[in-house]
């Protein structure tokens, strides 16, 4: 009998084997090992794009646009690339938005499309090739740096969108924080795409804005979207400026969110919503809400009439005191249901007790996810702390985020003992900051760590860890010295002159990266039941005590049968 052959699986099979692969990566492996199963797997290996750099952007797209074949099976496509230079970020952002325009006819089934760099597409005419070539396209994501769109922006032409997202970002809050006036993003035309021609909008996030003019509400506050599930919204200011009124009536946006029943996920800031105004929402308002981002303040007046949130993320830092512990865990007692929790302290002093995470994990028993970051201090050891939350006994993601110790272990030695404490873990990071780090930047994100690595946990046939497949990131080493400017002339003029030139924020910082697998029991054999037996592991103790009981009923049985 012939062996079974991947390859002559049918199609629409071998389709439905690649969407049960959880790792990217054992996708791409599948895909490699003949051309055949790569034409097959490509509708699931290409369905996502998340392009992280510059580089990346120019060769992926270079490519995409010379395979057609593989461009079409685009879903979304998610362009993030920032640059070490202003000068740099003209060039790119000219080359990549010119490059998506050309690639456009060739994305038949885009229906998502972000653009997370630190200015517009400097190409507008992308906007309008993207909404003319890819009729499937109902969710856009954009940000605004130093210049935004005009008034004749082809990006405010789209209609019928499912979902919408604006960043604001640092550019824009350095050259448009005295002119908010002029240089406000939330005009008159970008609100009637949402609003008049977006009746069916899903998602919107709109993260940072300006002040508003005093004596007017924001137009979101008027808006009704039927279908209206997952929001977001950073420093905007909605209706501050609007008086109490007569006690019966009720803020804007507190009727704005008491009339968009199906809202799942809801992220707040204290400018959008206040949270002493947050208590006049009706109880039985957001019945469905489970994902729920904010303050803490925000969170104590939402959780009593809200036990059914399952995710849960405290975006302000809470600076640790001697009553922060039984405060928060006060907080989160009522949320029965929480499954995912992600939280951030601030240490101003040495915090050497363990009251804060026994607390944290006594609140929360059926946690999953766990991220926490401690920052301005190094306040815990990670073995300790693995082990505080080891009382969870259903976790199974965790992400530490910490300010190490100076004579502290490397981070191969703490994921050792991070998964020895955890073996229920399936995957953990760890990440080291430095304790001058603001917390208003994400270490991830701009690269501003020290170290960082990520682990997936690899079992044997009992269930027990035995290896971690490990990712590391450090920074990658640099000059002593800074190597001066020199200007090239360019086929466009002037360039270094553009409204794109502005004081940057920190920049992301090259990171080496370094993948192996650590073997948790190095020198050790398998030796089936005998081995497990013998084994210095928790199951080991638990086959030794099975063994036990085993043998005294035998000796039982035969001397009540003999």
């Amino acid at each position: 009998m012939n062996s079974p052959n991947l390859a002559a699986l049918p199609d629409d099979l071998l389709l439905e084997v690649t969407s049960c692969l959880s790792s990217r990566a054992d996708i791409l492996n599948l895909a490699l090992s003949s051309k055949y199963l790569f034409t097959s797997t490509c509708p699931v290996l290409y369905a996502h794009v998340h392009l992280g750099t510059a580089e990346q952007c120019q060769r992926t797209l270079s490519m995409l646009r010379s395979r057609p074949d593989v461009a079409r099976h685009i879903q979304k496509l998610h362009i993030r690339f920032s640059a070490s230079s202003n000068y740099m970020v003209d060039i790119n952002g000219i080359t990549i938005s010119a490059m998506l325009r050309e690639l456009a006819p060739k994305l038949d089934v885009l229906h998502t499309f972000i653009w997370d760099a630190d200015e517009i597409p400097q190409c507008d005419d992308m906007w309008f090739a993207l909404r003319m070539s890819c009729p499937r396209l109902r969710t856009l994501g954009t940000c605004y740096g130093s210049v935004i769109p005009s008034q004749r922006s082809h990006l405010l032409e789209f209609k019928n969108l499912r979902g919408f997202s604006l960043t604001l970002k640092y550019g824009y809050h350095t050259h448009h924080t005295d002119d908010f006036q002029d240089a406000l993003p939330f005009d008159g035309r970008l609100w009637d795409m949402l609003i008049r021609r977006s009746p069916d909008l899903e998602e919107l996030h709109v993260l940072g804005g300006p002040l508003i003019l005093d004596g007017t509400v924001h137009p979101l506050c008027n808006a009704r979207w039927p279908l209206l599930h997952s929001l977001s919204l950073g420093d905007v200011m909605l209706d501050w400026s609007s008086g109490p009124g007569p006690m019966s009536s009720k803020r804007p946006f507190i009727a704005f969110l008491e009339a968009h029943q199906r809202l799942r996920f809801f992220r707040i800031s204290r400018t959008a919503l206040s949270p002493h105004i947050l208590p006049s929402l009706d109880p039985s308002a957001l019945p469905h809400l489970t994902h729920f981002t904010g303050s803490l303040e925000h969170l104590q007046a939402l959780a009593p009439s809200h036990p059914q949130i399952t995710h849960l993320a405290i975006e302000e830092p809470l600076i640790i005191r001697d009553l922060a512990p039984l405060l928060i865990a006060g907080v989160l007692q009522s949320l029965r249901c929480l499954t995912e929790l992600r939280v951030a302290f601030v240490f101003h002093s040495s915090y050497e007790n363990g009251n804060l995470i026994r607390n944290l994990v006594s609140a929360c028993p059926g946690l999953t996810t766990l991220e926490i970051t401690c920052a301005r201090r190094s306040s815990f050891k990670v073995d300790t702390l693995a082990k505080s939350v080891n009382c969870l006994p259903r976790l199974r993601h965790l992400r530490l985020t910490l300010v190490p110790i100076a004579t502290g272990d490397s981070l191969r030695v703490c994921a050792s003992h991070v998964i020895q404490a955890i073996p229920r873990l399936q995957s953990f990071a760890l990440t080291f900051i430095s304790a001058s780090l603001p917390l208003s930047l994400t270490p991830v994100d701009f690269g501003l760590y020290e170290e960082s690595g990520n682990y997936v946990v690899r079992t044997d046939e009992h269930g027990l860890p035995h290896s971690l497949s490990c990712t590391e990131r450090r920074p990658a080493l640099r000059l002593p010295f800074t190597l001066p400017s020199i200007p090239i002339p360019l086929a466009v003029p002037l360039l270094t002159f553009s409204p794109f030139t502005s004081h940057s924020p920190p920049r992301e910082r090259k990171m080496r990266m370094q993948r192996y697998l650590l073997n948790l029991h190095p020198g050790t054999s398998k030796h089936g039941g005998l081995g497990l037996i013998l084994e210095r592991s928790t199951a080991g103790d638990e086959a030794r005590v099975l063994t036990v009981l085993v043998a005294l009923s035998g000796l039982a049985l035969w001397g009540f049968f003999a």
